[in-house]
């Protein structure tokens, strides 16, 4: 019998009030910090989180993955979501609970991630979505959106779309979708890859919107992609708008 538990978690939050995901300096408020203090107190002792993307101050999520490890083996895995949310503040939510098997990571074990940003066009402030959408005040083509967004499906080097300052060697990833929909006022941008580099949806996202307002052709995306220069492509777009909306891990790995 193992003298421990791995214990995954599906965390929702609306990231506004917060310094991103990962845990900072003290008196620096995180989503995962709260996660842990709550954790820990529930299980008896100080609990580590792992989760599975590390969203910016202001960045949402509806299905962010984590995980930890303890060694308390009596508490039921429904009472330790009641118990955690109940100590959780109101804008973080533990939506499930599982045991998986002791090498699941959140991080590392993923396969794919979906992001989704949220754009309202209008003139007009939408007060009631405050923080959950980038308010865009001149008009967009949609169509002209979606042309672009097909262009970066596939494996590339999406050097060009990442932040200046990224790092990583390896800045090669592949899109599975995405896609460019439009509802009334509301334009959505939903994104599935195998990973993602620092503020690259967000670039995607500021690309996009350029070629949507007639700046650039459907075209520039292939230019930015070839020339993996991230002066070619638009600005970041806020934090406002972009959600975590899931993770997903090979048949092994799910739970």
């Amino acid at each position: 019998m193992t003298d421990r538990r791995n214990i995954k978690l599906v965390i929702a939050y609306n990231g506004a009030a917060y310094h991103g995901w990962q845990r900072q300096a003290d008196g620096i408020d995180t989503v995962q910090q709260r996660v842990e203090e709550s954790a820990s107190r529930i299980v008896g002792h100080p609990v580590s989180v792992s989760g599975a993307g590390r969203t910016d101050a202001g960045v949402h999520a509806d299905g962010q993955v984590a995980n930890f490890r303890t060694t308390n083996l009596s508490i039921p895995l429904r009472g330790l979501r009641r118990a955690m949310n109940s100590r959780l503040p109101r804008d973080i939510a533990i939506r499930s609970a599982d045991e998986v098997a002791d090498d699941f990571h959140a991080s590392r074990s993923a396969v794919r991630k979906t992001y989704r940003y949220r754009i309202y066009v209008a003139p007009h402030r939408p007060v009631e979505l405050c923080s959950q959408v980038w308010h865009y005040w001149k008009s967009l083509d949609a169509e002209r959106m979606r042309a672009g967004a097909v262009r970066l499906l596939g494996e590339h080097d999406f050097r060009g779309l990442a932040t200046s300052a990224e790092t990583r060697e390896n800045t090669v990833r592949t899109i599975y979708r995405c896609e460019v929909a439009q509802a009334d006022s509301e334009i959505v941008v939903s994104v599935t890859g195998n990973g993602f580099l620092y503020n690259m949806v967000r670039n995607i996202v500021g690309t996009l919107v350029e070629i949507g307002r007639g700046r650039w052709g459907p075209e520039r995306i292939d230019e930015i992609l070839t020339s993996c220069d991230r002066r070619t492509a638009g600005p970041t777009a806020p934090p406002d708008g972009l959600s975590l909306m899931s993770v997903e891990y090979p048949p092994t790995n799910a739970c």
